[in-house]
């Protein structure tokens, strides 16, 4: 098993865009509209912090999302090198919000960043604005890129831009993730969300309530609805589960499967509950949740009706244990914690 697009990220966005057809016409619409309501204005903000050193660290971030903060944003304790964040301006990221960091505005990225001796680069991928220019930039520039994995990876993963070193959660996500590509480094450092999801739960967690929940992934691309909508319908019909939408189930389709979900008599979870907080038992289809409920001590399942044969591959990969068994065991957590192994490659010290 590897990547369906290991190379050409414009196959990959092709694919991306066909699945989500009518939500790209309908934010090109209203992008539109904003743009021609409101003018124009610097859509990129570069936060500067000083250091020890004489290269400097640049963080390419796409979005806040609790995945993209853990992942790049987390090793900033650690570094003691110049740091400068690359961002969209509007997106509000608490690491960065102290004294100590300068802000301004960008309009565009290369001139911003040229010449400040920046020697390091580290992104989430190319597959969104930030990252695209990071890694365009640093091409360009002969500057040394990485990416650092932040999610459990499927066939469907964005590819890797060129001439990057990944830094992945284990070994065979960076075989998996490498794809037969010779011209990418990798090492492997773990997962920093999983390492915090060890470090919160401080001990075994009982279970408070054995109904158990499954998470939804209707708003994937990887997958049909018939097997994700499908699935969770019938898990909880049949288990008496609570389903817990997505934060991107938002689209008319989700928002229709969960209207006929209700009315059928399947009970929703209260989403205001962080996914740490629970004390049932999780299941989901491919969700990074299950790892996060197993490194907590959950029990922890997959399920689901008529996948391809990847979504086994993945649970293999993974060591995700089908409902009716054992639940899933933790996953083996690195020595050290990921974010201090990231600052010490970044900084050249490992």
């Amino acid at each position: 098993m590897a990547l369906i697009h290991p190379r050409s990220l414009e196959r990959w966005q092709e694919w991306q865009t066909s699945r989500h057809r009518a939500r790209q016409v309908k934010h090109a619409v209203a992008g539109a509209l904003r743009r021609g309501d409101e003018p124009a204005r610097p859509a990129l903000a570069l936060h500067s912090r000083a250091g020890s050193g004489e290269g400097r660290i640049l963080l390419g971030v796409d979005s806040a999302s609790p995945t993209s903060r853990a992942s790049l944003l987390t090793a900033l304790p650690y570094l003691s090198a110049p740091v400068d964040v690359l961002a969209p301006a509007g997106v509000e990221l608490p690491e960065i919000a102290g004294p100590e960091w300068e802000r301004r505005l960008v309009e565009e990225p290369a001139p911003a960043l040229t010449g400040r001796g920046i020697t390091t680069a580290l992104t989430l991928g190319w597959h969104l604005r930030v990252g695209r220019a990071v890694h365009e930039w640093a091409l360009a520039q002969d500057v040394a890129a990485a990416v650092v994995q932040h999610g459990a990876l499927t066939p469907y993963a964005p590819p890797l831009p060129p001439r990057t070193t990944l830094l992945a959660w284990s070994d065979a996500d960076a075989e998996f993730y490498r794809s037969g590509r010779e011209d990418l480094e990798v090492r492997t450092v773990g997962s920093q969300l999983l390492w915090q999801a060890g470090r919160e739960a401080d001990g075994p967690l009982v279970v408070e309530v054995d109904r158990p929940v499954f998470l939804g992934q209707m708003h994937g691309a990887e997958l049909p609805r018939y097997v994700t909508a499908g699935t969770a319908y019938a898990f909880c019909r049949r288990e008496g589960a609570l389903y817990r939408p997505h934060p991107s189930e938002l689209d008319a389709l989700s928002r229709a499967a969960h209207a006929v979900m209700r009315r059928r008599g399947i009970e929703f979870q209260d989403t205001s509950l962080p996914l740490g907080e629970l004390r049932r038992p999780v299941v989901g289809v491919f969700s990074t949740g299950v790892l996060e409920a197993a490194v907590r001590g959950l029990p922890a399942y997959v399920e689901a009706r008529r996948a391809p044969g990847w979504v086994h591959e993945f649970w293999d990969r993974y060591g995700l244990r089908r409902w009716g068994g054992e639940p899933t065991p933790a996953p083996t957590g690195p020595a050290d914690e990921p974010s201090r192994v990231i600052a010490q490659l970044l900084e050249g010290q490992a």
